[in-house]
């Protein structure tokens, strides 16, 4: 979509022309005002990733963007600020939530393109940017059916994670409904064996030599699932070799969630 920026954002084009660029994923001081976000604007130049550490939907975007060698400002916001229900943001993407993508200026148009919602982002890095592929060739329709079907397939997975961990946080062990916490995890349970099975015979999800959107989206679910608790090893045994496998990848480990390294997570699901 091509965005309507108000009076606000000009504003902050104008303050934000002597500032000098921070690294592209620095989140020691996350944004938690609108001020700061005002203040933090992409110039006519720069291409913007707004983000959150931790958020497995814009951690495979940063992901994305690393693998293809896109350069790019990230802007880091603090999720417990409620910046992202500020009136700015909401200019942005009125669904108040990350990632969002902004794009240079368009020389020609004089615009800039403006995306909200992480398949659709990382859809539109991959038809934009084709130097580094991220998909298999639409010459090979096999494999490319299969890598479209399990990129948009495995948001199935973290939609029942955050349904079981949500109800775990919520909700104390004495107050828990144990046959809706049995159908919960059974959920879990039959998601996670049917991802195991995909990877039968292969180390990627389509290609052994190379991994792909899929990839990257099934990994950041997972990485959020082991970060609450979740075991792979002994239970899933190719999930743990997959989960393994991506996360030495560079451009996991230059994406890495900043506050993932000095805190343990809740582990919630260890039991």
């Amino acid at each position: 979509m091509t965005d309507n920026w108000c009076l606000k954002y000009e504003q902050a084009m104008k303050t934000s022309a002597a500032r000098e660029q921070s690294g592209k994923l620095d989140c020691s001081n996350p944004i938690a005002t609108e001020e700061a976000l005002i203040q933090s604007a992409p110039l006519p130049h720069e291409r913007v990733l707004f983000w959150g550490s931790g958020s497995p939907q814009a951690w495979r975007v940063l992901i994305v963007l690393e693998e293809k060698n896109i350069q790019y400002r990230g802007i880091c916001v603090a999720f417990s600020s409620g910046v992202l229900k500020s009136p700015f943001f909401q200019s942005i993407n009125p669904r108040m939530r990350v990632p969002v993508l902004i794009e240079p200026v368009n020389e020609v148009t004089g615009s800039r393109t403006t995306l909200y919602e992480c398949s659709a982002i990382l859809e539109y890095l991959e038809r934009t940017y084709t130097g580094r592929p991220c998909m298999p060739p639409s010459t090979n329709l096999a494999q490319f059916a299969i890598a479209e079907m399990r990129f948009h397939e495995s948001n199935e997975l973290l939609s029942v994670l955050g349904d079981l961990i949500t109800y775990l946080r919520r909700v104390s062990s004495e107050e828990r409904n144990q046959a809706l916490l049995k159908t919960k995890l059974n959920q879990v349970e039959i998601e996670l064996n049917l991802w195991e099975s995909y990877l039968t015979g292969n180390a990627f999800l389509v290609d052994s030599n190379q991994p792909y959107l899929c990839d990257f989206t099934l990994f950041t679910n997972l990485a959020y699932a082991v970060r609450c608790g979740l075991q792979l090893d002994g239970l899933y045994p190719r999930l743990a070799m997959f989960y393994t496998r991506i996360r030495a990848r560079p451009s996991v480990q230059n994406t890495w969630p900043p506050h993932w390294k000095v805190t343990e997570g809740t582990k919630i699901l260890s039991s």
